[in-house]
């Protein structure tokens, strides 16, 4: 697949940027303290729960795959 390089740096580094987001959020979760961490992991939960009922497990993205003929 050919793609140009600055979409290929642009996916890393929103890739980076995510990880960083993840990295932040667990060293703060890790820095609550338990009865908050539990009460956050419980909405959580409780949260996942809702969407599945929805019937949406995965991000709405469109696909823009080409068909070859």
């Amino acid at each position: 697949m050919d793609v140009d390089g600055f979409v290929i740096r642009n996916l890393t580094e929103q890739i980076a940027a995510f990880q960083q987001v993840i990295a932040t959020m667990r060293s703060q979760l890790a820095n609550l303290p338990a009865d908050e961490r539990i009460a956050i992991e419980e909405a959580s939960a409780v949260l996942r729960k809702a969407r599945v009922t929805q019937g949406r497990t995965t991000l709405p993205l469109t696909d823009i795959s080409r068909k070859t003929s």
